[in-house]
């Protein structure tokens, strides 16, 4: 996706205590104009305590958060959230229930030619033509978050603030709905930030992923680049599977382990030496015929459209997902190969 970088909302050493706690402990971050960045971490990371000091919902200690040249929060500045140009989603979408659809989506534009109009037009974007007089709770949980989005966007805002919108919705629904609403948010042009735990809803919908532990930046870039060659192994635990294996980097730019040699990515923190080796799980490969590392398969656990195998090799046990059409029956003997590149960490 192209996206204008005029006008980007910058957070320069954002730092938040809460008493004698850091929660934020100096994030930098850079979200381009008309992009989605997810930010992604475990519970208590400090993702939604980020995203209250974007909306203005709260002071910073230290740093200075700026959309486009203007300096929207600095230890000396403060704009309040009213004055940010900000659409904000939070996690039950809060409706008002003694309103209507309508009646929620005019709540926050202000009296004056249009506003209807205004109002069947977000109506429309976000599918929910034909229901503006029915009441919240005459709604579906995805159509009152629907209702919700109309809201924040009705008023036109530069900057949309989801913070995990979706949580309460299964997961299907849930991923189904977030990447429905980044359809949206793109067709509008508007800048999003989303924050969610779910490593799937991230990858879906962002162009940039922000993966948070303990108030900090662990990384920060395109969704495959983290998936794939993550800056860490906590960041590659928190974005999906992981195989680590104990190994060995060699100067021709392959690592050996006991899934043999394999190629490795060419920045890995580790170039040479005794490593970490992170394999995703899909990257193993069980093959009936010879060329690879033999192998058994110990357990299966069938989960319908795949299934889990407990694959033994001389004296370690991966567990593998596979598509259950091919996974291997117990006991069955094979051989395991590994596609594509490999990260390697040095040891710790």
């Amino acid at each position: 996706m192209d996206t204008d970088t005029g006008n980007p909302v910058t957070l320069n050493r954002i730092r938040k205590h809460f008493g004698a706690t850091e929660v934020l402990a100096g994030i930098d971050l850079i979200i381009p104009q008309g992009s989605v960045l997810a930010l992604l971490g475990p519970s208590g990371c400090g993702k939604t305590t980020l995203l209250r000091l974007i909306a203005g919902f709260d002071p910073l200690d230290e740093g200075q958060i700026a959309f486009g040249t203007r300096t929207m929060a600095s230890p000396k500045v403060f704009v309040p959230p009213e004055r940010r140009g900000i659409g904000y989603v939070p996690q039950e979408g809060t409706l008002f229930p003694h309103l209507t659809v309508e009646g929620n989506i005019r709540f926050g534009l202000p009296r004056q030619a249009g506003r209807r109009q205004r109002v069947e037009e977000v109506l429309a974007l976000t599918g929910l033509s034909g229901l503006g007089r029915r009441y919240p709770h005459e709604l579906s949980g995805g159509q009152q978050q629907r209702v919700a989005l109309a809201r924040a966007l009705a008023p036109g805002p530069s900057l949309v603030l989801l913070d995990e919108p979706f949580n309460a919705l299964d997961l299907d629904l849930r991923r189904s709905m977030c990447e429905e609403v980044a359809r949206v948010l793109r067709q509008t042009g508007t800048t999003t930030v989303l924050v969610t735990h779910d490593p799937g809803e991230a990858f879906a919908v962002s162009d940039q992923l922000a993966v948070m532990q303990a108030g900090r930046i662990m990384q920060c870039a395109r969704p495959e680049q983290v998936y794939w060659q993550p800056a860490s192994p906590a960041v590659a635990r928190l974005t999906g599977s992981t195989i680590f294996l104990p190994g060995r980097c060699h100067d021709d730019g392959t690592v050996s382990c006991a899934l043999g040699r394999i190629a490795r990515h060419p920045d890995s923190p580790c170039p040479t030496g005794p490593a970490s080796i992170l394999v995703r799980p899909e990257q193993v490969q069980w093959s009936a015929g010879g060329g690879g590392i033999p192998a058994r398969a110990g357990y299966r656990s069938f989960r319908g459209d795949h299934t889990l195998i407990g694959v033994d090799l001389s004296d370690l046990c991966l567990d593998l997902r596979m598509p259950s059409l091919s996974a291997p029956p117990l006991d069955a003997q094979g051989y395991l190969q590994v596609l594509g590149a490999c990260m390697a960490y040095p040891e710790s």
